[in-house]
């Protein structure tokens, strides 16, 4: 080792544990001895990625690659800096390029799994986290992306799903320490008394990263204090405290930030937790504090996509549409309780109104969809194409972040145009950052599609919310059935349909009543306020689940 390596790993070091202002210093002392230095350039843009620089991040490693064109990792980091810069189809070419030198490079593997999500290629995204998993089984983030991306695979069953979450909540199970779990309040007076109030936790982690807030405030907010006391447990990757509304809600908020799963179980356990609901369980990465037995009873809930996988998650929350037969419980690790409703939103504001339907003065139909591109497969993309084909003049509005960059606007196009669709069929809207102007956009909006296997979430509530219903291909897994529960507790059966080719015929067929629509758009917000948006009738179904499962503890 020379004494300019020797440097650059001291300045790596400082890099790692957080020390960006003097790992800066080195890299630019190096510089100015040999400008040319290729290694410290492209450490040099990593830490400009760190602090979020994205574009001299781009501009430093891209010279660093100029000078040395030939080392795999420095094209595999700057894939991953055009993916935090929103530029997917920069990032698949570099990480295409890293596994041309090295095949075995896990960050370019993994980077390029990320792009082709990114960009709608899901087959080919689980085949590369795959590799990925290959490469370095225990990574959990990868495992994260994987099992999350899975869920969207065209061509993955339910059981499909179950085995890869199992597969990975085994690899957790074995991995955890085997020391015995111990309750701080077994064995005092009242403790298995099935009427007592309850403590009951939340685990928010990095709850800025992810809308689970938005469903679980007004759970929060409707809890019957003389029977829970409710615990909320998490933090933000920023270390900032809660949203008031998190932390105004909840009994008791305990930050989390920089504690261990193991270390998290354990508070939980000397807090004397009863009922751990866990509601984000959708990222593996966030479901590992129940391997630990942070409580007696657990329950995945509110904001999931599969069964955690893992066997000591003893309950999952579901509704009768979403899990509607007992063949289907095969596929959990989990015991399914099904309520009326899997889960439920947070009310908008009352502005923007929905406003009158955009067909009636347009004289033509517009659908839209603002779900994540990586849901426009090429079988939603051809199936969206047929819709537009039949119904004779429609147009189809895509709004999502994606759509900034003028790449994917021009990706998108000739997917569809490829399928028959003239360019001015479809048009674009990239990233709103007010929330009402977002809201606002599906005042141009007829008809929602939802795209499919994975279908909408957050963007279903939305468009009900601004009086458009959502037309969706109920499938056979979890996501694929949320949007057709939503519509069936809003006594809108039609919208709800089993195949492509009845998805299309009910898109024409909806398409050619705008009295219909019209009426829909007048009333849809309130029969939503009564059902779907109804928090006090939903806790009051989550709070007997919890209850019966506490019983059924008390009983063992």
């Amino acid at each position: 080792m020379n004494d300019l390596t020797a440097i650059l790993e001291a300045a790596l070091t400082h890099q790692q544990e957080g020390r960006l202002d003097q790992a800066e210093t080195i890299y630019r002392k190096v510089l100015k001895i040999d400008p040319s230095d290729s290694s410290a350039i492209h450490l040099l843009g990593t830490l400009m990625q760190r602090r979020g620089n994205f574009d001299e991040a781009i501009s430093l490693i891209g010279k660093a690659i100029l000078l040395s064109p030939k080392v795999a990792d420095y094209h595999a980091n700057i894939a991953a800096v055009y993916l935090a810069a929103g530029r997917p189809l920069e990032a698949a070419s570099h990480a295409k390029t890293a596994l041309k030198i090295d095949a075995d490079n896990f960050d370019a593997a993994y980077n390029l799994g990320n792009a082709l999500f990114a960009l709608g290629d899901v087959a080919a995204s689980v085949k590369m986290f795959q590799r990925s998993l290959e490469l370095d089984p225990a990574n959990q983030a990868c495992w994260t992306n994987y099992l999350f991306t899975l869920n969207f695979s065209p061509d993955a069953t339910p059981a499909d799903i179950w085995q890869a979450n199992r597969l990975w909540g085994e690899g957790i199970e074995e991995a955890r320490e085997g020391a015995e779990v111990s309750f701080a309040t077994t064995g005092k007076p009242g403790y298995a008394d099935p009427d007592r109030q309850l403590n009951l936790a939340y685990f928010l982690p990095e709850l800025d990263q992810h809308v689970t807030t938005r469903f679980i405030e007004p759970v929060l907010s409707a809890h019957d204090r003389e029977q829970f006391s409710v615990f909320v447990y998490g933090d933000r990757t920023d270390a900032r405290s809660p949203p008031s509304a998190i932390g105004d809600s909840a009994d008791h908020w305990i930050d989390t930030h920089g504690l261990s799963d193991r270390d998290i179980a354990r508070q939980m356990r000397g807090d004397g937790i009863d009922v751990l609901a866990h509601p984000c369980t959708f990222k593996a990465r966030y479901r590992t504090v129940l391997a630990h037995r942070a409580a007696p009873v657990q329950i995945a809930c509110t904001n999931l996509v599969s069964t955690t996988g893992l066997e000591d998650t003893d309950y999952l929350i579901t509704d009768g549409f979403i899990s509607p037969d007992r063949e289907g419980e095969a596929y959990f690790t989990e015991q399914l309780i099904r309520l009326t409703g899997f889960n439920i939103y947070k009310s908008f504001d009352a502005e923007p109104e929905p406003g009158p339907l955009p067909a009636v003065e347009s004289g033509l139909v517009t659908f839209g969809s603002f779900n994540n591109i990586a849901k426009l497969t090429g079988r939603v993309v051809a199936v969206w194409s047929e819709i537009l084909t039949a119904v004779e003049g429609s147009r189809l509005l895509l709004k999502n972040g994606a759509f900034d960059d003028v790449s994917v606007r021009h990706r998108t196009t000739e997917r569809f145009f490829d399928q028959g669709i003239a360019a001015d069929r479809v048009l674009f809207e990239g990233f709103t950052q007010d929330p009402a102007g977002y809201l606002s956009a599906y005042q141009r909006v007829d008809i929602s599609l939802d795209p499919f296997p994975f279908g909408g979430g957050t963007t279903s509530y939305e468009a009900i919310w601004m009086g458009v219903p959502v037309l969706t291909l109920a499938g056979d897994t979890f996501m694929g059935r949320l949007s057709g529960s939503l519509m069936h507790r809003l006594d809108l059966p039609e919208f709800v349909v089993d195949s492509k080719a009845d998805y299309i015929a009910a898109a024409r067929l909806l398409a050619s009543d705008v009295d219909r629509l019209g009426e829909i758009r007048c009333s849809l917000r309130h029969q939503a306020q009564a059902t779907i948006f109804n928090a006090e009738r939903h806790v009051a179904e989550l709070e007997a689940a919890y209850r019966d499962a506490w019983l059924a503890f008390c009983e063992t």
